[in-house]
């Protein structure tokens, strides 16, 4: 075997060992080696062994056990502060606050040091950023309720070398930003790795890349690409308070090469940096501290991030998630094509990537492949679920070929929001559907608007169909009481269903919305959502007189506003059937709408059969005429019309 193939074959092995085995490899088998050489090559291997030695001499010690120990003990110290203040009434928190978060700030650098400048230990390094990610998170918990002192703190990071050179200055408010800084060092971890050894290190940065996505997020890689920053539209949509300085004053006589970059970014240049071509990629993409060689690698490390992201979207399609790959993909439409199938195979898994499928298609106009999943697996859709649905019905409503099954989609989900609300307002008046109770109804719809006899009636005629309120302790009165804590007012009895109001719970929680759709269904939002994804569809005005008819066919109070207002107004003291109220008034709403619509429609064909029996009589006169001179006979008509009165004849005769 040649000299060559050996040595490569000898790497392979080695680069498969782990760390320990790879050490143990050296000690036993490589270095027992220097012995059988001869001196000239002994000399340069020692004299290569003490130039390393003298490179890594002044690199930063990272020591990941002890900063682990010094951060432990700080949140142990905050923990006890949080307890002793419900005594004394005093606290250390801030202080606890600052003193952890400066100390983690400090490390960053050196990590950035070790990772850019020797380029080394590279796993210790990932591994040190990962720990600072999770302190973060823990000193965020052990708050408390109140993370005020944690959202508010001022971190001043500065990004220096070895020799002093600022590289980039943050001034950030709120502990949670200093992952921006980390995600800034990870993006230079990365492409130094990758300027070291491109081949050999993609499998180790694709399995880093899957940390960073199972702690911050799949989000964070995006950001990453970035150097930490979040997009425009997320920066205007999060309340977050950041600052990027362009300058550092103090340093600004001492180092006349820190460059003012057009952001939020301060950078040092070399004569090593680099200009990026705006035209291919953003700005943010780029530093101007980089070496043509590591700015070289960036496409390579989008691409790492494209390949772990797809690995996500295979899983868990989402809408926010193709989003993020179409902004960090070099041609859109190629994307397009490659996760289309992608999409398609997994839409019918479970009904979130149904979901997320029927928007992601929507997007991307594909009506046809809207067409066959909707037909064949439609059922897997949830109420929360409408707004993918109506999406899509509005994009194919836009091709003519699949416009009758939109609207019948539609009418469909219409009447799914109606039979919903019957049943609804069928547990809340239970004898609403009693024989003697629809006859009342029916006679109280024909008396006068605004009478007093009506309005007794109503009254009268709700109180007997409501459902009586079951008087029932509240599971947290019975808590009290049995604690020996007195009832506060509002909690003596239980609101039957009510079962989200037992629990403090965050009602814009995504992870909730089957819950709520149990307990509490947002119909108000369903059909208004549905109403105006007809209202822009042709042949949509004739279908929702259709489900109008139905509707008042299945719940003829709805005809009257007062009844309605009267049903509203005896739920409204009981918070769990609040959503009935905003259902009975939203349906009120669109029936009132349609009524007139209907009234509308009515006038305008009246005057249209008007218009054309006038048009009738006047071709009949006009033919009646043309006969009577044809056989030459005069006509006495005068020009106002015929007349049968004997003045007039005599008149005329005169």
């Amino acid at each position: 075997m040649p000299s060559s193939a050996a040595s490569k074959r000898f790497m392979q092995v080695y680069n498969s060992l782990p760390p320990d085995a790879q050490e143990l490899l050296v000690q036993k088998q490589l270095v027992p080696l220097l012995n059988t050489v001869s001196k000239d090559k002994q000399k340069k291997v020692i004299a290569s062994a003490t130039e390393m030695q003298g490179r890594y001499a002044h690199m930063p010690s990272l020591n990941l056990k002890a900063k682990k120990s010094e951060i432990c003990t700080l949140l142990q110290e905050l923990s006890r502060d949080s307890k002793r203040f419900l005594i004394k009434e005093r606290s250390r928190r801030e202080e606890f606050i600052s003193e952890a978060v400066d100390s983690l700030a400090q490390w960053l650098n050196n990590i950035w040091k070790v990772v850019y400048e020797y380029r080394t230990n590279f796993r210790m390094a990932h591994a040190c950023l990962l720990f600072a990610c999770d302190a973060l998170d823990q000193i965020a918990n052990v708050c408390g309720g109140c993370k005020c002192s944690y959202a508010s703190t001022f971190i001043p990071v500065k990004i220096r070398r070895s020799s002093g050179r600022l590289i980039k200055s943050f001034r950030l408010t709120g502990a949670h930003n200093l992952k921006r800084v980390m995600l800034w060092i990870w993006r230079d971890l990365f492409l130094t790795l990758l300027a070291i050894e491109s081949k050999r290190q993609g499998s180790n940065i694709q399995d880093m890349l899957d940390d960073i996505r199972t702690l911050l997020g799949w989000r964070a890689l995006e950001h990453l690409l970035h150097g930490g920053r979040k997009t425009s539209f997320e920066e205007e949509d999060e309340d977050e308070e950041e600052e990027y300085v362009d300058h550092e004053p103090e340093q600004t006589n001492l180092f006349p090469h820190v460059v003012e970059d057009d952001g939020d970014e301060d950078y040092t240049s070399d004569d090593r940096s680099t200009i990026c071509d705006e035209k291919l990629y953003p700005s943010s993409y780029y530093a101007s501290h980089w070496s043509r060689r590591i700015t070289d690698q960036q496409p390579r490390l989008r691409d790492l991030v494209h390949t772990t992201l797809l690995g996500l979207f295979k899983v868990a399609p989402s809408a926010p998630l193709y989003a993020s790959m179409a902004a960090i993909a070099e041609d859109e439409d190629d994307l397009e094509e490659e996760l289309h199938p992608i999409i398609v195979s997994v839409a019918t898994h479970s009904s979130d990537n149904f979901a997320a499928a029927l928007r992601i298609l929507s997007l991307t106009n594909r009506a046809e492949s809207l067409d066959k999943l909707l037909t064949t697996h439609k059922h897997l859709l949830r109420p929360q679920d409408s707004p993918s649905l109506q999406f899509a019905t509005f994009i194919m409503s836009s091709n003519f070929f699949y416009r009758s099954h939109a609207l019948s989609i539609a009418q469909e989900e219409l009447i799914d929001v109606s039979d919903a609300l019957r049943a609804a307002v069928r547990a809340s008046f239970c004898n609403i559907n009693a024989e003697v109770y629809k006859i009342e109804l029916t006679q109280i719809l024909a008396l006068p608007q605004d009478s007093l006899n009506r309005r007794s009636r109503i009254e009268r005629w709700v109180k007997n169909v409501l459902t009586p309120q079951a008087d029932a302790t509240h599971p947290m009165a019975l808590a009290a009481l049995m604690m020996g804590i007195p009832l506060p007012p509002g909690v003596e009895g239980a609101d039957e269903g009510d079962m989200l109001g037992y629990f403090e719970i965050d009602t814009d929680d995504t992870e909730l919305e089957d819950l709520k759709e149990e307990f509490r269904q947002n119909l108000k939002v369903r059909l208004q959502g549905w109403v105006d994804t007809v209202m822009s569809v042709k042949g949509g005005h004739a279908m929702l007189l259709k489900v109008y008819n139905k509707v008042i066919e299945d719940m003829p109070f709805l005809n009257g506003n007062d009844l309605v207002e009267e049903m509203s107004a005896r739920l409204s003291d009981r918070p769990s059937k609040h959503h009935v109220c905003d259902a009975l008034e939203a349906f009120m709403d669109f029936c009132k709408k349609q009524r007139k619509r209907a009234s509308v429609n009515a006038k305008k064909k009246a005057q249209t059969k008007a218009t054309a029996g006038d048009r009738a009589v006047t071709n009949t006169s006009t033919a009646s005429s043309a006969s009577g001179s044809e056989s030459g006979l005069a006509s006495f008509v005068p020009p106002g019309g015929p007349s049968t009165s004997n003045t007039a004849f005599m008149d005329d005769v005169d």
